[in-house]
């Protein structure tokens, strides 16, 4: 048993999770934290949450820092790590999740909508990945990072989304091309998936499309935040310790249907 708690330990290791402190970003930041891992959190618009957040990590002492970021701001996105490596001294593990979403029919789409979603859903995740690299490759033990793509990187999506789907797609091109580029450094790069993710919002505001994935997939249920934070867990962990370029769906088989 002990053996088994060690494989999925991040005791001593410090984590970064952009988009940390709502849904899927929240869900990721608790398992990190409860696997022991220090956290320094990016978020960028949801103060309230992060507040929220920061005293639940206290409360189960998990040393952790927040900072406010637009990451799709080199200079800001260079100030930040930079701030994470001056307090934390190092960096162990990169969760790039911060991403946004919106649908569209394409001849209808304004390309700042589109400019918005690639800036930060790819030269955003780039930009932390770079600092970070440059971190990890002066450490003798590496480092993993993880990307969390989408299951609508894979497959046309639910409708509207071939921007947001190209995002992905190319979350997921990234995700093996730099895996192979940086593993003679000792990083490992992976990818997680989500199909689509039970909230509150979606509840309220896309019920029947929650209710349609949900009737369409195999296991009869959407994924929660936690299930999405248990697969990086393993990817950021030594359980995953010779796995590298992989994509994990997260989708209760939702791409077998």
């Amino acid at each position: 048993m002990e053996e088994i708690i060690r494989l999925f330990s991040l005791k001593d290791k410090v984590a970064v999770v952009t988009g940390g402190v709502v849904n899927i970003g929240r869900g990721i930041s608790l398992k990190l934290a409860a696997a022991g891992a220090q956290l320094a959190i990016i978020y960028n618009s949801s103060s309230t949450q992060a507040e929220n957040l920061s005293k639940k990590l206290s409360h189960t002492g998990c040393k952790h820092l927040l900072f406010k970021a637009d990451l799709k701001n080199e200079a800001m996105v260079i100030e930040t790590i930079a701030k994470v490596v001056e307090h934390f001294g190092r960096i162990d593990v990169l969760v790039n999740n911060a991403g946004i979403f919106s649908l569209s029919m394409q001849h209808e789409l304004d390309a700042c909508n589109w400019d918005e979603l690639f800036d930060l859903n790819l030269k955003g995740l780039f930009l932390c990945s770079r600092e970070v690299l440059k971190q990890m490759m002066k450490q003798a033990e590496g480092g993993t990072i993880v990307n969390i793509a989408s299951i609508n990187g894979m497959h046309p999506g639910f409708g509207m989304t071939a921007h947001y789907d190209a995002t992905k797609g190319g979350v997921i091109a990234y995700t093996r091309s730099l895996a192979a580029e940086v593993a003679p450094f000792g990083i490992r790069v992976n990818a997680v998936a989500p199909g689509l993710v039970d909230s509150e919002n979606l509840r309220q505001f896309a019920p029947e499309l929650a209710a349609t994935v949900e009737k369409r997939t195999p296991l009869k249920k959407l994924a929660t935040p936690g299930d999405v934070g248990n697969a990086v867990l393993f990817l950021a962990s030594p359980a995953s310790q010779h796995i590298t370029g992989e994509i994990i769906t997260v989708d209760g088989g939702y791409l077998l249907t």
